[in-house]
């Protein structure tokens, strides 16, 4: 008998199947879709950790220029404050109507070599004071320039370096994340691969059942078949029991025109009778014989696919009640357990 693969429990592993998928499905993906989230979060707190940490660079940077900017414009005051007490010291001590020029005059020295030679004497002094003080200036804003240059470099490298770290930090959690979405998609299509493998195998046992069903069904079919055609049999031979009774002499079962009108109606009555008639010699059971051994063979070999005890019993029970019925003698029941293996 054909498997039909329209029957329901087919439908219901199948149906099963395809509820545990989309939900193993849904699940993975919710997952997937929560770990692209937080790793986005990772990478976009790390890039706001370093833009956080290169404003506080440059701060600092600008706070330290802004410190050397105010040292020059310090340096430039005190350049310049130097110059003009240089010039006043000179004016001061050149002055003809000042107090050297009277100590001069009083002494009687104004307008001699000596008064002269004090002029050149101040005005060198004045020179090299206004010297003097140019050349710290210039030595101090060059210090201080070169101070900004380095503050700028330093800054440019940490600024870098920070770009750097914050660029490495993105690229690891990038990789990360990257990774662990590749593990759950590959978990995904295992979980997915194991469930189908899983439910195949129910839906083989469905079919095994099925087929195992139909086996015993057929066996059913096939005993009660064999149980009306004895009955059949068990009829004509008290009929023609009855009758060689009554006009006391032998009458051809086979031949008797009693047996052709009991029988006329059934082909297979016809056919299992003149088997018997064949059969004679063994007590009437060769056409039995054949029909219990071939239930017997269908029985095991349907059965033994779920389990061979099991179809060792089925046969076994099966002979016996044969046996009860007058289908098999014992000898012959043993004849077709032999035949099976067993």
């Amino acid at each position: 008998m054909a498997v039909n693969y329209n029957d329901e429990r087919f439908k219901a592993v199948e149906t099963e199947k395809n509820q545990q998928i989309s939900q193993t499905t849904n699940t993975y993906n919710e997952m997937i879709d929560k770990s692209e989230g937080f790793y986005q979060q990772q990478i976009d707190s790390t890039k706001q950790w370093g833009d956080k940490q290169a404003e506080i660079q440059q701060a600092n940077t600008d706070f330290a220029i802004e410190k050397v900017n105010q040292a020059k414009e310090q340096a430039e005051k005190d350049y310049t404050r130097e110059q003009k007490g240089a010039y006043t010291d000179y004016q001061k001590a050149t002055d003809q109507y000042g107090v050297n020029a009277e100590q001069q005059a009083t002494q009687g020295l104004q307008g001699s070599g000596y008064s002269e030679s004090t002029r050149t004497n101040m005005y060198n002094t004045y020179q090299n004071r206004y010297m003097a003080a140019r050349e710290s200036y210039n030595k101090a804003i060059l210090n201080y320039d070169n101070s900004i240059k380095e503050a700028q470099l330093a800054n440019n490298a940490a600024l870098a370096t920070l770009a750097y770290e914050t660029l490495q930090k993105q690229l690891e959690l990038s990789l990360q994340g990257f990774q662990y979405k590749n593990t759950l998609v590959l978990q995904k299509t295992q979980a997915i691969n194991e469930m189908n493998d899983r439910y195949y195998t129910r839906w083989q046992n469905v079919q095994q059942q099925i087929n195992t069903e139909n086996a015993l069904a057929e066996q059913i079919r096939q005993y009660n078949e064999s149980m009306a055609f004895q009955k059949q049999q068990a009829a004509i031979s008290n009929a023609r029991a009855s009758r060689s009774s009554s006009s006391g002499g032998s009458v051809d079962f086979v031949d008797s025109q009693e047996f052709k009108d009991t029988s006329a109606g059934s082909g297979a009555v016809k056919a299992g009778a003149a088997a018997l008639s064949r059969a004679a010699n063994n007590e009437g059971l060769g056409s039995k014989y054949k029909s219990v051994s071939a239930t017997a063979s269908t029985l095991y070999n349907g059965t033994k696919l779920v389990s061979k005890s099991k179809a060792k019993a089925s046969v076994e029970s099966f002979l016996a009640s044969a046996i009860a019925n007058n289908g098999i003698t014992k000898t012959g029941a043993s004849e077709i357990l032999k035949k099976l293996g067993l």
